[in-house]
């Protein structure tokens, strides 16, 4: 096969044809990163100031949970395209470390920092046991490894899901299954109810583990590592797959938060991939908005019969509608730019886009540091005022740690990935 013929049978190349990019980036993809980091900003400043809208998001629409499933959508869609682009699994994971967790981290010290100055909050599970869950939260996977109070940036949740699906989307490369997007994704979408009903949550360490509970995990990694080792083509991939099965089994099942919830999660990724794989034409268009629709209607479907309780923190009682209207929402989103990547979006969008990941993680530290103003200023009010001075000192600061920390190290991860895949032996990995 000639190398333009190997460029016509690429599927991100088919992608890169039909889709709109600048710089070598999915125009389409930026623009729903800047849209959902900013909304979780938004969200995140105006709960503090409004009790009026932290009882509107409890109750009606979560815009936070909103921009997280329009992250995750994105990270279902490109991660694979990431994995598969010729590369080998341990150029994928170099450029996945120097893509997060540089920024991570500094977000993190940042946090102890003001922390030791009285100006950043810990939760009181962090607070209680620091010598556990502080090196617990270095490791990105602190939301499976403790309560959800044990976590010091509060929105990072979100990145132990994404940590999680790598290691799933890795596992399923190795065996060759990761071009399966369409069972997988129903499969996922279809374990929705039968996890929120039967699968126990925090099954390793949690208040209701028992001795029963771990055992089962037990088998489920030694099962799920022995079928993918036997699947891989090299002894070195069959390791690599203990390796990650060890890991990604005890964390996915040892999530702290209703099972459920967590299966649709990574049901929404598998989505994603799915999207992907209509774009580069590897499915057909009908089956790859068939998911997409079945997708849509079993969440809505499963909201509607979800028993209304009171909100502990706002009194206001929560009913179907939030979740449903937040979920399809976030889904029907992704679907409007998806169907709009031939077009180029506004420069300011997808520069947020860019910066994005700071954002996310940056503004939490701009809300602990700068407190509320308490007069009016010019004739705005004090909530007003705060508000903006939050959002632009977020993007600010988002800008200075996307331009001096996450993009030097995301150049060297590159670097390094060339190196790596330019040893012969990465192509048996």
């Amino acid at each position: 096969m000639t190398t333009s013929e190997e460029a016509v049978s690429d599927p991100i190349v088919r992608v890169e044809e039909k889709v709109s990019t600048r710089g070598g980036r999915f125009e389409f993809l930026d623009a729903l990163r800047g849209v959902a980091a900013l909304v979780v900003v938004i969200h995140h400043c105006s709960e503090r100031l409004w009790p009026e809208y932290a009882r509107f998001a409890a109750s009606y629409f979560g815009a936070g949970m909103f921009g997280v499933f329009v992250f995750f959508m994105v990270s279902g869609f490109i991660i694979p395209a990431s994995l598969e682009r010729g590369r080998s699994l341990g150029a994928f994971w170099i450029g996945r470390f120097f893509r997060l967790f540089p920024l991570f981290w500094a977000c993190l010290i940042a946090a102890l920092v003001l922390h030791s100055v009285g100006r950043f909050p810990l939760q009181a599970g962090v607070e209680a046991d620091p010598g556990w869950t502080i090196p617990t939260n270095f490791t990105m996977a602190q939301f499976f490894l403790g309560a959800p109070d044990t976590q010091i940036i509060g929105a990072a949740w979100t990145l132990s899901y994404e940590l999680v699906f790598y290691m799933f989307v890795s596992l399923l490369f190795l065996a060759g299954f990761n071009r399966r997007s369409v069972p997988l994704a129903v499969f996922a979408i279809g374990s929705i109810l039968f996890a929120g009903v039967f699968l126990p949550v925090a099954m390793v360490n949690g208040s209701a583990s028992n001795l029963w509970t771990r055992l089962a995990v037990v088998v489920v990694t030694v099962a799920v590592a022995v079928f993918f080792a036997r699947r891989a083509a090299t002894r070195r991939g069959a390791v690599a797959a203990v390796l990650l099965a060890a890991l990604a089994v005890p964390l996915g099942l040892n999530q702290p938060g209703p099972s459920g919830y967590s299966v649709g999660i990574i049901a929404t990724m598998f989505v994603g991939t799915v999207l992907y794989r209509m774009t580069a034409d590897e499915i057909s268009t009908r089956l790859g908005w068939g998911v997409f629709a079945l997708a849509v209607c079993v969440i809505f479907g499963l909201k509607l019969f979800q028993q209304p309780y009171v909100d502990p923190t706002f009194g206001s009682v929560v009913t179907w509608k939030k979740e449903a209207f937040t979920l399809v929402g976030a889904y029907l989103v992704f679907a409007a730019a998806l169907l709009l990547r031939k077009y180029s979006f506004p420069r300011p969008l997808l520069y947020l886009g860019r910066v994005s990941y700071s954002l996310y993680l940056m503004h939490a530290l701009v809300l602990a540091a700068i407190s509320p103003f308490s007069v009016s200023v010019a004739g705005i009010p004090a909530t007003l005022l705060t508000w903006c001075t939050w959002i632009a000192c977020a993007i600010i600061l988002a800008a200075l740690t996307y331009r001096f920390i996450e993009k030097p190290f995301h150049n060297l991860g590159h670097r390094l990935m060339g190196k790596v895949d330019a040893r012969p032996v990465a192509a048996t990995t």
